[in-house]
């Protein structure tokens, strides 16, 4: 299969890529930034630019939606609608129009936790992927409103397509978080970026949905505290990177 994965320069990006290697898929890599990834082909573009979506996304089969505005300093792109709108929302609008054009009939989203994260919580439940919308903040914002972009060209254009909510981006294998940073206690909601990549392998491959909400964690706890396990059963999944070589967070709502 011929993917097309945007935000390919970033911490999940590089990881993300590694089960796709993995299993001899094609991959076409795109990023704003100029990088290399030997031995993939490149694409430097920008995604709230739709010339440089439809030239990324020609050829391809298959598509996973990986980018997102940057943070900035203190949070800076995430204060105003501004930079959070044109790449998330914008950028993925172009990106499943593009798709639509092109024949593409598979794509991946990477959401986030956080578009449902205002919803109460209690000691057996942090996250339910059959909880209401409702988050908080730019930036959960514009992934919610990612998801509705899914959802939309999913159910009216019959396209296949999964979004996956992650929690805490890491590398369980050199124990790193995204800032280089070392991991020293596990967190429910760890994630590792390889895990993420396999899922959303397994999404695209699968033949039996249109659209589907799969909540993406690595750890045991993440089990039955975020739907996790449905994850597990319906992909037929088990995270490589569980984090169980870590001692438990005091207070697992830090991260």
């Amino acid at each position: 299969m011929k993917i097309l994965i945007t935000g390919a320069a970033g911490f999940l990006g590089r990881g993300l890529i590694l089960p796709f290697e993995e299993h001899k898929h094609t991959l076409r890599l795109m990023d704003v930034v100029p990088f290399a990834a030997p031995p993939h082909e490149v694409v430097v573009g920008d995604v709230g630019n739709y010339e440089d979506v439809k030239k990324a996304m020609t050829g391809m089969d298959a598509l996973v939606i990986a980018h997102m505005a940057p943070r900035g300093e203190a949070n800076a792109n995430y204060q105003t609608p501004h930079m959070a709108f044109q790449v998330n929302v914008t950028g993925t609008a172009f990106l499943f129009h593009a798709a639509l054009k092109c024949g593409i009939r598979r794509v991946v989203v990477i959401s986030s936790l956080g578009v449902i994260s205002e919803n109460p919580s209690t000691p057996d439940a942090k996250y339910r992927r059959n909880w209401p919308i409702r988050g908080k903040g730019y930036y959960s914002l514009s992934k919610a409103i990612q998801e509705e972009i899914a959802e939309h060209f999913a159910h009216s254009e019959g396209m296949q397509v999964a979004c996956l909510r992650v929690g805490y981006i890491l590398d369980g294998e050199k124990n790193l978080d995204k800032y280089g940073h070392p991991v020293l206690e596990r967190n429910f909601a760890d994630t590792d970026r390889r895990d993420i990549g396999e899922v959303a392998r397994l999404c695209l491959e699968r033949e039996d949905s249109t659209f589907e909400i799969f909540h993406v964690m690595s750890t045991q706890e993440s089990m039955d505290l975020a739907d996790v396990r449905y994850t597990c059963e319906r992909l037929h999944w088990k995270p490589r990177y569980d984090f169980s070589w870590l001692p438990v967070a005091n207070d697992v709502e830090n991260k």
